[in-house]
């Protein structure tokens, strides 16, 4: 307010000048006067202040009331300045540190984990927030009755324990299923320490029927539609393949399976079905296989005992050179049979009489048909890609170089020519030049169950034709189907 009225007598002062004295100067000296009267009205009017700026901010220093200091009254404390901290420390501070989970109980309780990639069952006890003493005694403990490498990712873990008045956690045990037919328990026991013990979990086995027609355009289709599992079809086809060719046949097939369901004791599947029997109606005859097993091995067997074994992915392609198949000497390190050394055996011996026929085990063209070194009278013939197959020791040879046979043609007779110990044919199976495996492609002669395997397969394939209905179901419905599909 002083400074607006000195402002106002400057003005009023230059305006008695210029009427007294009518020149440039005052008039300039006027103008300026009303700049700067102007300029501080704006600046300290107190009514266009803006409402952010403190009005104390502006006050004078002569009207700033002085510290008066009363008895018994504590003067005021100066603010502190605030610590400067470091960027770096001050960083380090502001990150809290990642709590643990632990158990969502307050008592005891249990939970189930998972083992993930790069887990073990310590990193796994650990993350949950228990001692690490106690991780290590149950995983010794576990270790015993289970190998710890074996627990694969995906594996289940069931974790018992609880939270103590400090909030603390105690393992109280876990529980693993490494297999459907156990369950390993770790049990806490009074003095702390843990025990493993492996309990077998009862497994309830039921008994289904499965029936239908299988179209030989779309087999595996067409039992999918039945409801067949995907495990049982697949495995029916590649044994029953062997006995015959259902894509070539001419009519639907009628079949007829006979599988096993594991279940546990809540209900859930356990493990995937097993194929107990499997049977077809083919051009007027049923052909019946059983899976029979003894002391953990699996075989199939037809219904007189004869063993049939499942073709190799190669089997298709090369059919056996002699009608009958006996090996003698098969493929590998062997002790020669004639000069007594351990020597490679690039091929399998087959035994055969002089003069047996030797049929092309596939198409293709005669690479060499002459006598060669100690194989004696030798013909090697190549097939589509890089597969030949050659045939040694022959007496006779009925083909000649450069030659295209087929599939089952006679190319030669077995003999004893060369550097052979006795009549035989030996057989092999080139991949580019090497001589591989031939038993990958080779049916051998069907082997039969004999004496107590026999009488046991007899009692088990009495056990399954009990529980079998369908084909043969009625002798008429076969007789009407026979005369329909002949």
């Amino acid at each position: 307010m002083l400074r607006l009225l000195r402002t106002k007598k400057m003005i009023w002062g230059l305006c008695l000048l210029v009427v007294r004295r009518s020149n440039f100067i005052s008039i300039c000296l006027l103008a300026i006067a009303v700049a700067i009267s102007l300029t501080e009205y704006i600046m300290y009017s107190p009514s266009i202040l803006p409402d952010s700026i403190d009005e104390h901010v502006f006050n004078d220093k002569d009207e700033e009331a002085d510290e008066v200091d009363v008895p018994g009254v504590p003067s005021a404390v100066p603010e502190v300045a605030p610590k400067v901290i470091p960027p770096q420390k001050a960083e380090v501070e502001q990150v809290p540190e990642r709590p643990k989970p632990g158990l969502p109980f307050k008592t005891s309780s249990e939970l189930t984990v998972t083992i993930n990639k790069g887990d073990t069952l310590g990193s796994v006890l650990d993350h949950l927030g228990f001692p690490k003493s106690d991780a290590f005694l149950a995983s010794k403990a576990l270790s015993k009755v289970f190998n710890l490498k074996n627990l694969k990712i995906g594996q289940e873990v069931i974790v018992r324990g609880k939270r103590t008045d400090d909030n603390s956690l105690v393992l109280n045990g876990l529980e693993i299923r490494p297999d459907y037919r156990y369950r390993i328990v770790v049990k806490r026991t009074k003095d702390g320490a843990f025990s493993a013990e492996k309990v077998e979990v009862p497994v309830k086995s039921v008994v289904r029927n499965v029936s239908g027609v299988i179209h030989p355009s779309a087999p595996d289709y067409s039992l999918k539609q039945c409801g067949v599992n995907r495990k049982i079809a697949g495995e029916a086809l590649s044994v029953l393949g062997q006995v015959v060719n259902i894509r070539q046949s001419k009519h639907p097939i009628d079949f007829e399976f006979l599988c096993k369901d594991f279940y546990d004791e809540e209900g859930h599947a356990v493990s995937k079905p097993e194929l107990m029997y499997a049977s077809i109606l083919h051009n007027g005859r049923i052909i019946r296989i059983y899976k029979f097993t003894d002391h953990g091995t699996s075989v199939y067997v037809d219904n007189n005992g004869v063993i049939i074994n499942p073709i190799s992915k190669h089997g298709s392609m090369l059919a056996q050179p002699l009608a009958h198949m006996r090996i003698t000497s098969r493929y590998g390190m062997r002790i020669h049979p004639i000069s007594g050394r351990l020597k490679g055996h690039t091929g399998i011996d087959l035994d055969a009489r002089i003069g047996t026929p030797i049929r092309a085990a596939a198409s293709g063209v005669v690479a060499r048909a002459s006598y060669y070194s100690g194989y004696g009278k030798y013909v090697r013939v190549a097939h589509s890609g890089s597969i030949s197959t050659a045939y040694g020791h022959l007496s006779r040879i009925a083909v000649r170089d450069g030659q295209h046979v087929q599939q089952g043609q006679i190319i030669g007779y077995t003999g004893n020519t060369g550097y052979s110990h006795g009549p035989h044919l030996h057989y092999e199976v080139l991949r580019n030049g090497r001589p591989i495996n031939p038993a990958m492609f080779v049916r051998q002669e069907p082997q039969r169950l004999m004496s107590h395997r026999l009488a046991k397969f007899n009692q088990f394939k009495k056990d399954v034709n009990l529980q079998i209905v369908g084909l043969t179901s009625s002798s008429k419905q076969i007789a009407g189907r026979s005369k329909k599909y002949s």
